[in-house]
């Protein structure tokens, strides 16, 4: 049964200058759809379109077999849950007030929560892992915590589809597959309709089993992630070079970003880069090109900072996609902290997962090691460790090991 559909949908912001043109496309019920393309291509717009918060300027869009433009809010909430890129609520409620919003949709002017509300969303919240935070303020958590609320205040909905417009862009790589894992899973066994809008096109390979491809404001390609992420697709859209392999484990796709080689200068000393995140920037290219003998890590696989490391040839601890950071890849980058003559910290996020690479530089870092942090104010706002573990320890590491520290990567070449 088809539960979305757009017939010849053309809209945008400004009269005159649309940001879709001409879409036509369906979704059948159960379908998990990743939406992809370059930045303006139109991705947010259309979820905005979808659920009637922009007006069609042509076509139609259909939501469940009827015409949105005939549907009220709530009865668009019944069916379909949103769950945006950023939200900003400056009124101090708790966690368990904002979730509960969900069930708004259900409940009549006058009405009040019942047990089978609170029921369901005590269950959300420990899906969207933030169970324990009920009494929180929502003004008090940090953009990884409060997007997980977001989550569970959609699953609270009870939608049949749910829309996340690059919802898990704040998470760490723990909670970001957490996540990811809990809607396949809704997907799965309760036939959740997904349409998920990525900017990580690993992510949209590896949970989506439809892709859509926008590139501006129109279809170039939809289908499976094997038919739709092609280097030539890439290459069209993206203006990239890239190539396109199969996980030996489990058989999905992952892309890796291809450059020209480099030829480096001469340069004896060793720095080793704890990243993650793609917070290396142009980081390691540069460091390569200036000749220093340079490793990094801990970094899982399919991170794009592994995937710069590994076409760069650095030598790289790493870990399995999307897993937490073993003892065995802990003492490997110790001993990497250690060979090095230079340690650079990037301002990636932590989490429980990556905990670990912090706790290295505490455990591995002597007084003699020059050592560069980068941004290390920003550590409580990219922490999304219970009980801020990963803020304390790194106020501890740079109370006692007294580190260099630049606001950018742009900045570390003057330093060295």
């Amino acid at each position: 049964m088809v539960i979305l559909q757009l017939d010849d949908v053309t809209t945008g912001y400004e009269k005159h200058h649309a940001i879709l043109k001409d879409l036509s496309f369906s979704i059948d019920e159960g379908e998990f759809i990743g939406i992809i393309g370059p930045n303006g291509s139109g991705k947010s717009t259309l979820i905005k379109c979808i659920t009637n918060v922009l007006d069609i300027w042509k076509g139609s869009v259909k939501l469940d077999g009827k015409n949105i433009s005939e549907l009220t809010r709530k009865e668009i909430a019944r069916i379909a849950a949103v769950v945006p890129q950023d939200t900003y609520i400056n009124f101090p409620y708790s966690v368990e007030e904002v979730v509960l919003m969900g069930r708004s949709p259900y409940l009549g002017r006058f009405d009040n929560y019942d047990k089978k509300d609170h029921d369901k969303a005590k269950s959300s919240m420990k899906e969207a892992q933030i169970y324990g935070f009920n009494d929180k303020k929502i003004t008090e958590l940090s953009g990884g915590e409060m997007q997980r609320v977001m989550i569970a205040r959609a699953l609270t909905q009870e939608p049949d589809l749910i829309f996340l417009d690059e919802a898990t862009s704040h998470l760490d790589i723990g909670h970001k597959k957490g996540i990811m894992d809990t809607i396949k899973e809704k997907n799965q066994k309760e036939n959740l309709t997904v349409f998920s809008v990525h900017h990580n096109l690993n992510l949209a390979a590896r949970y989506c089993e439809k892709i859509l491809l926008l590139d501006q404001g129109k279809i170039h390609s939809l289908g499976k992630p094997v038919d739709v992420l092609s280097s030539s697709n890439l290459r069209a859209v993206y203006g990239i070079e890239a190539e396109v392999h199969e996980h030996p484990k489990d058989g999905t796709l992952y892309i890796s970003p291809v450059e020209e080689k480099i030829t480096p200068e001469s340069n004896d000393q060793k720095i080793h880069v704890i990243c993650g995140g793609n917070s290396t920037d142009s980081l390691l290219k540069e460091l390569v090109q200036k000749g220093y003998e340079v490793s990094a890590g801990v970094l899982n696989v399919m991170d794009s900072d592994f995937e710069k490391a590994d076409f760069l040839d650095i030598n790289t601890v790493t870990e399995a996609p999307f897993s937490s950071i073993s003892q065995e890849s802990y003492r490997k980058n110790i001993e990497m902290i250690e060979r090095a003559d230079i340690l650079i910290v990037t301002d990636f996020p932590v989490g429980e997962g990556n905990l670990l690479n912090i706790k290295a530089v505490k455990d591995a870092v002597k007084d003699d090691k020059e050592f560069i942090v980068i941004d290390p104010e920003s550590i409580e706002d990219r922490d999304y460790t219970e009980n801020k573990k990963a803020s304390k320890l790194y106020d501890s590491i740079l109370e006692k090991k007294k580190p260099k520290s630049v606001k950018s990567t742009e900045k570390v070449q003057e330093l060295l």
